[in-house]
């Protein structure tokens, strides 16, 4: 689930993260178009900034509340996917967009030639495989050595790639997601937002 969610999760119901990818932290990135003269956030003062969706964590909540505690007013636009946040700053339906690391670094060549990283955030723990507390200890066992033995196994990488934990590992809240705690997002959260 989205760190972030995950919080929320173990506030309301004591969800726990079990494993997550290891390879790579989270980093919420602003983009803007390539030849953009905008060189800094406050340059995007009352501007369109398109973002995937409200709750995404790294690619909408971590940056709005960045542009709320710089005291940048912006103009949030949802366009449902980080790929349509790319394609909206370079078609000019955006001044900036929102998205991560990796979803960047998913698209074409193309795409990307066409995009310049304005702002990268600090890096967070990804997604985690979580699990409520009344799952049993021995299930939440056999999960964790399935994921380690698909790890070390050529076959499975590509379903690993596919999930996005390509280098599964133990995770635990205290460790890797209570300090989102600190971050104070839930300002930012939108209730039933699709």
């Amino acid at each position: 689930m989205n760190p972030y969610h995950l919080v929320m999760a173990h506030r309301a119901q004591g969800y726990d993260p079990l494993l997550a990818d290891g390879k790579q932290l989270l980093d919420g990135i602003i983009v803007v178009k390539a030849d953009s003269p905008i060189t800094s956030i406050t340059q995007l003062k009352n501007q369109k900034v398109a973002f995937p969706s409200p709750n995404a964590f790294g690619a909408s909540l971590l940056l709005r509340s960045l542009f709320s505690k710089a005291h940048v007013p912006i103009d949030p636009v949802y366009v449902r996917s980080h790929g349509n946040v790319y394609r909206a700053v370079i078609l000019g339906e955006a001044a900036a967009g929102g998205g991560v690391n990796a979803t960047y670094l998913r698209e074409r060549l193309e795409v990307r030639e066409r995009l310049r990283i304005l702002y990268v955030s600090p890096g967070y723990r990804p997604h985690p495989f979580a699990v409520h507390p009344r799952v049993p200890h021995a299930l939440n066992s056999a999960v964790m050595d399935g994921f380690m033995k698909m790890k070390g196994d050529p076959s499975s990488e590509a379903l690993l790639e596919g999930i996005q934990m390509p280098d599964p590992i133990a995770v635990t809240y205290k460790q890797d997601y209570q300090a989102l705690e600190n971050l104070d997002l839930d300002k930012f959260v939108v209730n039933d937002a699709h």
